[in-house]
């Protein structure tokens, strides 16, 4: 995080964040402390609310601040993605072995390899072996470069995983944020748009793992937070390009996604969106399933009416892209992936 960054573009403080009969009251983070920096970035420090009322303080931890507002509820279910650092794959690989598939450890090692060559892959030494080639991420990285050509002042992605995204949308802005709820996915995006190597553990089945390295030039002008997609800490209507790829069928109210998106949305932008609609028990709530038989229809017509948003949208792109994650190096998913993107009336 650069130490600049608050005074560019306003963080909110979620724990304070309130309605009342006045409207939302928002309250902005400063920083306060800086224990480690490499140059103008902020590698550990502590950033404040400037409420005195509140004053709650949220971490920057290897660059990347946490906003949270129940912070430690999270470290309680997370606290392994927190504490963990940057081990050789063939240790990350080791201590994984003998550990049972749901514990955090195997989950976070499983998740990393899966997501950093979806993103990377194309970039990785060596490639990902196994069904299919290159990144799994690619056709949506080519939609994000196509609109990238159309500059605007600032873009931001919920749901930025390792960090391909940011990539492609910082062609096309000034400042680009992304706001990512795994903490061992947002730092290592951070470290990977900052140009340095990551080594990460790729699997190869089961508990097996082998060393992969991904490196590519830095990418100014990006910013990876930990928050949530749902309740971002950032101020509404600050965005020119808000984009959410693949996390529609991620998150427990995919209408209130959209809703954020909206809410993220300056007058006269536009909404990059992307699912394969693959709904989940235990992670979208019951209910909560946009569209029955055809949710693309029901988010295009949501966007077109702007049912629950502030302002209604002109759909000016829609495809039907592939998304594939690599399991292992016999085993891969494959999605289609809805396409669309949204202009603000």
């Amino acid at each position: 995080m650069r130490a600049r960054l608050p005074d560019e573009l306003p963080m909110i403080c979620p724990a304070c964040r309130r309605r009342s009969e006045r409207g939302l009251e928002l309250s902005t983070v400063t920083l306060v402390e800086q224990y480690e920096a490499a140059g103008d970035e902020v590698i550990a420090g502590l950033l404040a609310c400037t409420a005195e009322a509140c004053g709650r303080r949220y971490p920057v931890i290897d660059g990347v601040p946490l906003l949270l507002p129940h912070l430690g509820d999270y470290l309680v279910r997370e606290a392994v993605q927190v504490v963990e650092r940057d081990l050789p794959p063939a240790l990350v690989g080791a201590l994984v072995e003998g550990v049972p598939d749901q514990e955090p450890l195997a989950r976070l090692a499983e998740h990393v390899s899966i997501y950093a060559d979806a993103h990377w892959g194309d970039a990785a030494t060596p490639p990902p072996d196994g069904p299919g080639e290159g990144a799994g991420f690619s056709a949506l990285a080519d939609k994000l470069v196509e609109r990238a050509r159309v500059k605007v002042s600032r873009a931001v992605e919920l749901g930025s995983s390792l960090g391909r995204g940011l990539r492609e949308l910082s062609r096309g802005a000034s400042l680009t944020v992304g706001v990512e709820l795994h903490f061992g996915a947002a730092r290592r995006a951070r470290r990977v748009l900052a140009g340095a190597p990551l080594d990460y553990a790729r699997r190869v089945a089961g508990r097996h793992y082998t060393p992969a390295r991904v490196q590519v030039e830095p990418t100014p002008g990006v910013t990876v937070l930990v928050g949530d997609a749902l309740d971002p800490p950032l101020a509404p209507g600050s965005f020119d390009r808000v984009a959410a790829c693949n996390l529609l069928d991620s998150v427990a109210t995919p209408a209130q996604l959209l809703a954020v998106m909206d809410g993220l949305c300056a007058p006269g932008g536009e909404l990059l969106l992307a699912s394969p609609y693959a709904w989940q028990s235990g992670i979208v709530d019951e209910g909560a399933r946009l569209g029955g038989a055809d949710p693309a229809g029901a988010v295009r017509a949501i966007l077109e009416r702007g049912e629950g948003l502030r302002a209604r949208y002109a759909i000016d792109d829609e495809a039907e892209l592939p998304w594939r994650l690599r399991r292992d190096a016999r085993g891969a998913v494959t999605y289609r992936v809805h396409w669309l993107r949204a202009r603000r009336r």
